[in-house]
């Protein structure tokens, strides 16, 4: 689908991997609307997947798609949508959280596919490069032992990561309370912001990179998150297990607003990089802070769906954590007679609902600009009515199988 509106003449060339995905359709819409505005004569877009319009984004018939997987990066149709790009949006990744993790794939796209991404940016003289990374690199047990963390307004420099060493992936893993995924993604910022300053092929530019760390995202097109939820509690009678212990607080963030991050990252690379070439960032907004059970409650709520109540029984995070534990070690000893997984790590789920997090913007505020483009009474509503017409389709699906 090329565009025949979009001028030939002077611009740049901008590519969005991913551009299929939750993260990489809203950025989409922003690049659409405001590419007048940034000097952008072509939007494109690469995918593993052909190109679905999943969240009514406008004018997508002007975007100019690519099918292909990143991690092959000698195909053609890969090469082809790297052709004279002047900055990638890399938002394309493999978002997995089962148990036991697929270690494999997930080092092959999340990991491996980004060193690709970089070697193509290299060789064909990308002069710009914006990581979607994640707050989670920052989930590390509170005092290095504890089953939560704590993270309360804290700034980039402050939140902890822990330091990868090549020779020992296993440890390194070990690290984070959610397995697998977190440490494919803070491998992957890794060699993104590792990658800042590389002298490019044609020999006198240089790559700039940033990392967008948003936190937990909602919103148009998710998946991953509200939409599993609601399938789970529908097998139980919408009533959502508390399990969380006392003083869990997460912090959310409404995918627009990670969109409008991300280009307000580009936007400063292009007029002062020095400013935040070669740094994490986080991006928030003003979505109320508060446990993840009242936030599914309140999108139920507005969606109009159903209700959602809290169980009557409940169980303390520790004895919830030991349970997870032993569940996961029986299942990862029986994994390779069984074969079986667990959608969703249970130490993962419990981990999270238990911790407080809260990051501080102030990076993003101060050298991107950024300001939360969409308030969260707008956020809450579409999102709200995108998953109760999501949750209509899919109920309808299942009663018709």
């Amino acid at each position: 689908m090329a565009s025949t509106s979009l001028d030939s003449a002077g611009g740049e060339v901008v590519l969005v991997t991913g551009g299929s995905g939750f993260i990489g359709q809203h950025l989409l819409i922003h690049l659409l609307r405001e590419r007048s505005n940034l000097g952008i004569k072509e939007i494109r877009s690469l995918d593993i997947l052909p190109f679905e319009n999943k969240i009514d984004i406008p004018q997508a018939e002007e975007l100019k798609i690519f099918v292909g997987d990143f991690c092959e990066q000698k195909s053609i149709a890969v090469q082809d949508a790297f052709k004279d790009v002047n900055c990638v949006f890399h938002c394309a990744a493999l978002v997995s959280i089962e148990y036991p993790p697929d270690f494999a794939e997930l080092d092959r796209v999340n990991v491996n596919g980004t060193s690709a991404i970089v070697d193509l940016c290299v060789q064909h003289n990308v002069k710009r490069l914006v990581y979607t990374s994640c707050a989670s690199v920052c989930l590390v047990p509170f005092k290095g032992y504890s089953t939560f963390t704590i993270v309360i307004n804290q700034t980039e420099s402050k939140a902890l990561t822990p330091t990868f060493n090549a020779q020992d992936t296993t440890d390194f893993d070990k690290s984070f309370l959610i397995p697998g995924y977190t440490s494919s993604k803070l491998r992957g910022e890794t060699i993104v912001l590792n990658s800042n300053g590389a002298l490019l092929s044609n020999q006198k530019d240089y790559l700039e990179t940033v990392a967008i760390r948003p936190p937990l995202t909602y919103g148009e097109g998710d998946m991953k998150f509200v939409p599993q939820v609601f399938e789970y509690l529908s097998g139980r009678g919408f009533s959502y297990p508390r399990i969380a212990g006392a003083g869990g607080k997460q912090q959310l963030v409404y995918a627009g607003n990670v969109a409008w991050g991300h280009l307000c990252a580009y936007k400063t690379l292009k007029a002062t990089p020095k400013a935040i070439a070669g740094l994490p960032v986080f991006i928030t907004d003003d979505t109320p802070i508060n446990d993840v059970t009242r936030f599914i409650q309140k999108m139920a709520l507005l969606g109009g769906q159903f209700k959602v109540n809290l169980t009557f029984w409940y169980l303390p995070h520790f004895l919830f954590f030991i349970l997870s534990f032993l569940a996961e070690l029986f299942i990862q000893l029986l994994y390779p007679v069984t074969k079986f997984k667990l959608k969703h790590s249970l130490r993962a789920i419990g981990s999270f609902t238990a911790s407080v997090l809260f990051f501080n913007r102030l990076r993003a505020s101060i050298h991107m600009d950024y300001v939360p483009l969409i308030e969260p009474e707008e956020a809450a509503l579409q999102s709200a009515r995108w998953y109760a017409q999501w949750w209509e389709k899919h109920s309808a699906e299942k009663r018709r199988k």
